[in-house]
């Protein structure tokens, strides 16, 4: 689907392309006009418009299906790296307990004490990247909604570049 939408976009910017390029006038204060050979006129503020409005369909569509998507699986890696640590950590820290009983100055009580920090660590980095994952959820909808206005912006522009473009055309 992607790929057809790829293709449609880059067939309707070469074809905009090339009626410029052919339309052999000099660009200066007025618009560049070419008639298709379909009826249809070309100027630059609707090759403009059209190329704004395909450029926020394409932000829209690299932002649900690549950049979201890739965000979360950032954080769920992160997440699963963090708890596997946390419980490594967990299980070090219980295997020390027998060795912990002997005495207060045991070697291994240096070496559990600097565990339970690296765990009281990786439990703060694991609550900091869950949070991260609500937040990304819950502001994913409006990001998308940013996304929408800014093509809906766009093809308003171009129908109202068409609508000038019939307006002039009709005197």
């Amino acid at each position: 689907m992607s790929r057809l939408l790829l293709a449609l976009m880059f067939l309707a910017s070469w074809v905009c392309v090339t009626e410029v390029v052919s339309a052999k006038e000099e660009i200066a204060a007025t618009p560049v006009q070419k008639t298709h050979a379909r009826g249809q006129v070309v100027t630059l503020e609707l090759i403009d418009a059209h190329r704004e409005y395909q450029a926020a369909k394409l932000r829209m569509h690299e932002y649900r299906f690549v950049a979201l998507p890739q965000q979360r699986r950032l954080l769920e890696q992160e997440a699963k790296s963090t708890e596997a640590e946390v419980a490594l950590l967990k299980r070090r820290l219980r295997d020390y307990e027998p060795f912990l009983r002997v005495g207060d100055y045991s070697p291994v009580r240096t070496a559990a004490e600097s565990h339970r920090l690296a765990l009281l660590s990786a439990g703060q980095r694991l609550q900091q990247i869950k949070a991260e994952q609500r937040a990304l959820m819950r502001l994913r909808r409006q990001q998308g909604q940013l996304y929408q206005l800014d093509v809906l912006r766009a093809a308003t522009r171009m129908t109202l570049a068409k609508g000038a473009l019939a307006q002039s055309m009709g005197k």
